[in-house]
């Protein structure tokens, strides 16, 4: 497998880098957690939340690992009084049969690079990303609300319910996992705009996103993986939106085509 690159940064943001990124490459598992709390609380989060997935989710599956890594965060939490109610978000990638299983909670997210294209793979469990969902709102618009921090699932609180996606893989493709540093600065077409300009390499593409992010203001803890794919093709590999749909009205105009050419040549047959 082409080398992947993981990099994370505090940003500009005072105190301690409170994410925390993680790899397993004998399982193909990668992950980014983004801690969150009281001074140095996020930090524990994140830290046992890794400690957890890297333990646990060869054991018994990363959905179940994510589950083990809220619980283990609720424990720590009990005991260091001065971490309690902290939390972390979670985004995970893990690479099996040709396809790119995503697990997560909170708001750190996964992208897939395909062909030139950017397509988001998790929906964000926020506030604003609920605001989105029901009032339609654009990108800019959700920009200028408040509450832009606000999650509405973590782990070490309340009850979480991972969310899965499947998403088969075609040869060439790259997962990006971020911590919300990354789309607090950079709007989604920014961050296409930036991995086209350094397709070539992984490394090269994660650093220009971090930097990019930082010429942005870089409020934030910011975490990035960048995993290339470089095995066989998945068939029936899911595309991007209105891919599919391209290729259906081509293959419907075709298909016209072709029956009118016979309809015509049956005619002039019948007509001699």
């Amino acid at each position: 497998m082409t080398e992947f690159a993981a990099l994370t940064h505090p940003g500009n943001r005072e105190g301690e880098n409170q994410d925390s990124i993680g790899w397993d490459t004998q399982q193909q598992l990668w992950f980014v957690a983004d801690g969150m709390g009281g001074h140095a609380s996020g930090e524990v989060a994140s830290r046992v939340v890794k400690e957890t997935l890297l333990a646990q989710a060869a054991l018994v599956g990363v959905p179940a690992a994510v589950l083990l890594a809220h619980e283990a965060v609720c424990r720590e939490a009990q005991q260091l009084d001065p971490a309690r109610g902290m939390g972390s978000t979670v985004v995970t990638a893990q690479i099996q049969n040709r396809s790119a299983q995503i697990v997560w909670v909170g708001d750190s997210r996964a992208y897939l690079w395909r062909r030139g294209g950017l397509q988001r793979l998790t929906r964000d469990h926020s506030y604003l990303e609920m605001l989105r969902q029901e009032e339609n709102l654009s990108e800019t618009a959700l920009r200028n609300q408040q509450g832009s921090n606000v999650v509405t699932q973590a782990l070490g609180m309340g009850t979480p319910d991972p969310s899965q996606a499947n998403v088969p893989l075609r040869h060439g493709d790259w997962i990006v996992l971020c911590s919300d540093g990354l789309p607090v600065e950079l709007r989604d077409s920014e961050i296409a705009k930036t991995l086209a300009a350094h397709s070539a390499s992984p490394k090269e593409a994660a650093d220009a996103l971090l930097k990019a992010t930082m010429e942005h203001g870089g409020r934030d803890n910011i975490s990035i993986i960048v995993i290339p794919y470089d095995g066989v093709s998945a068939r029936g590999t899911w595309s991007l939106p209105g891919f599919k749909s391209r290729i259906f009205e081509w293959t419907a105009v075709l298909a016209g085509m072709v029956l009118a050419a016979a309809i015509a040549l049956a005619w002039k047959r019948w007509t001699k």
